[in-house]
């Protein structure tokens, strides 16, 4: 592979927006660490996991609008099959690669967590490709929302903590639905950029079907109610305060997309990806605090 295929791939990968898979499984692990002494092995091993089948989806992605045509009126990054950048072709053979590289590292885990978590890992990466592909792509039929929260979220939150203590309970799936709803600010977005274009290629995202001036009231509340979330979880005033930054940082981003225009939404995407690390971040801090 040349270094300028290398580099395209790379592109198709969305470097940009992959924190929102590594958010879920560092704050898990902050929560896990409460219960047990954290095995590092494994944890790593679900971080890798998480981001690689977040790229599988995004290859898959890139694949399905390219094909389908469209990004031929683009206003997000470039689309490596869309602007034949990669063929078709050799997207279908990276995406099956990956997928097949992606499922035999889940495998693995099955060391750990045992044979339980085999059917979540095969709906982890069916999902990954029915976000987009498929005869119900969940991405244009409304779903994408859903799909993030739960697949950003509360699946990966669960997975790991189950892994590292060997039980699930409420208080680590209301964690994952805080975090999953941090990483939706990502898909908003984008489905706000794309909402005009989407509604010539007869794609439903809850933009087009809700409007702009909601979604945007909601992006604007998603990092209150995954605090207020949290809050719940510890019921410690204390944890209000190490959210300052978060909060800080959240007001910072939604200032900047409420003035942000066309292909200025694209600089929103990073800043809404590493919105989700810095709401893990914060937790983890408060976790290990008392420990220091």
């Amino acid at each position: 592979m040349s270094e300028v295929s290398f580099k395209y791939w790379v592109i198709a990968a969305r470097p940009k927006t992959l924190p929102v898979s590594m958010a879920p499984v560092i704050m898990s692990l902050a929560f896990a660490s409460i219960s047990v002494k954290i095995n590092w092995l494994p944890a790593i091993i679900c971080l890798v996991f998480a981001v690689m089948a977040q790229i599988l989806s995004n290859f898959v992605n890139d694949y399905a609008d390219g094909i389908k045509g469209a990004d031929n009126e683009r206003l997000g990054p470039q689309r490596m099959v869309a602007s034949g950048l990669i063929s078709p072709q050799k997207m279908r053979k990276g995406i099956l690669l990956w997928g097949v590289l992606t499922f035999v590292l889940g495998c693995t885990l099955l060391y750990w967590g045992g044979w339980i978590l085999l059917p979540f890992g095969i709906v982890i990466l069916l999902c990954a490709l029915a976000y987009s592909a498929g005869p119900f792509p969940l991405s244009r039929h409304a779903f994408g929302d859903i799909a993030v929260v739960l697949f950003y979220g509360i699946a990966p939150v669960a997975l790991t903590f189950f892994i590292q203590t060997g039980f699930i309970n409420n208080q680590i799936t209301v964690a994952g639905l805080a975090v999953g709803i941090v990483a939706n600010n990502l898909l908003i977005v984008n489905n706000y950029r794309d909402a005009e274009q989407d509604l010539k290629n007869g794609k439903n995202t809850t933009v087009t079907l809700f409007g702009k001036r909601l979604m945007k009231i909601v992006y604007y509340l998603n990092p209150i109610v995954a605090i207020a979330l949290v809050y719940w979880i510890f019921n410690e005033i204390a944890i209000l305060c190490f959210f300052i930054p978060f909060l800080v940082y959240s007001i910072f981003v939604s200032i900047k997309f409420s003035k942000a225009k066309g292909m200025e939404l694209n600089k929103l995407i990073g800043m809404s990806s590493l919105e989700a690390i810095v709401f893990a971040i914060t937790i983890v801090i408060f976790v290990i605090c008392p420990k220091i």
